[in-house]
């Protein structure tokens, strides 16, 4: 059976424009979506065609999924992250438990090429991996004075910038492609241009992940946003005994293969519209919401396998990233 689904956006800033031009790519199966004001209680849903969008402040989502679940919504789609402390890691697992399904908005991870790279490495073409090293860069917090916004207030933002806003990013990104859960992390944490004080502005995150064999597998993520002069550099370089490979958000459509002192390049060659245009026609910020929201209407409309982030898989990046919140700041 096929449904059409109706969203309600929470939210009106930037989050909230992409992902309503995102739900534009499927209007067969989205209706227009209606804008919900925040502080209003949340309508009563329809449990077959409600869908609750958050795109509002960070601190805001965990209590809105948890009022969701309550008036009995089924459908969600959140803004990264879904919570900001422990206490909030609380009520995802409530909202869980109630049977909202939930997806995350990790849009890195539904491009073609760490989607590529994910299969690589289940195929075993890296061999044994040594370890993924990246970054992850803006220039946000070195563009001059701004006029104090939502993030500034830990009562809308929570109590940190860059470890949860760029890091759920980096932390979920590897791993999505390692598929090997973190079993213990650790984040230096600098201030540097903060717009206020606690708004971490670089963090370094280290994650030893529970590998198969002897648990060596490691990642290292450099993730600021006070690189002067970047733009949205993200950078991904996976290490292993067979091959190496690096994927750049810069250059979407391309993977850089290293085999011994050689060096190949991978293109993709295949559309997969609406979401993914001709190769080398993308659409940067846009193209990983749009997969986003394709992936959940394929599963809710269409009933195919999900594949999008789950809010299991949320938890585990909160719980990694806010378990290192105590190591060393700077």
């Amino acid at each position: 059976m096929t449904r059409d689904l109706h969203p309600l956006i929470v939210g009106s800033g930037g989050a909230a424009r992409a992902l309503r031009m995102a739900m534009a790519f499927y209007p067969e199966a989205l209706a227009t979506p209606r804008l919900h004001r925040r502080g209003e209680p949340l309508p009563e849903a329809d449990p077959e065609r409600s869908l609750l969008v958050l795109a509002n402040p960070h601190a805001l989502h965990a209590p809105l999924l948890l009022e969701a679940a309550e008036r009995g919504y089924r459908w969600a789609l959140c803004e990264k992250p879904a919570a900001v402390d422990f206490g909030q890691i609380g009520t995802l697992e409530s909202v869980a438990d109630r049977g909202l399904e939930c997806w995350i908005c990790h849009g890195y991870r539904m491009l073609w090429g760490p989607q590529t790279l994910r299969s690589a490495w289940a195929e075993g073409r890296f061999g044994e991996v040594l370890s993924i090293e990246g970054r992850y860069w803006q220039a946000g917090a070195v563009r001059g004075p701004a006029r104090p916004g939502w993030k500034d207030d830990p009562a809308l933002g929570g109590p940190h910038d860059v470890l949860l806003d760029l890091g759920s990013h980096w932390t979920d990104l590897v791993i999505y492609l390692s598929g090997l859960a973190p079993r213990h992390t650790q984040a230096r944490r600098w201030y540097v241009n903060a717009a206020s004080p606690h708004r971490d502005s670089q963090v370094h995150i280290t994650i030893e992940h529970t590998s198969p064999r002897d648990g060596s597998m490691v990642s290292f993520g450099s993730v600021s946003k006070t690189v002067h002069g970047a733009g949205n550099q993200l950078e991904v370089h996976i290490l292993g005994e067979a091959a190496t490979a690096s994927w750049s958000f810069a250059d979407p459509d391309i993977i850089v293969w290293g085999r011994g002192r050689e060096r190949t390049t991978e293109a993709r060659t295949a559309a997969d519209p609406p979401a993914r245009l001709a190769p080398f026609h993308g659409m940067g910020w846009l193209e990983g919401y749009a997969s986003l929201v394709g992936d959940l209407v394929g599963h809710v409309v269409y009933g195919r396998p999900r594949r999008g982030p789950t809010l299991d898989e949320q938890i585990v990046v909160l719980r990694a990233l806010l378990g290192a919140v105590d190591t060393v700041d700077t």
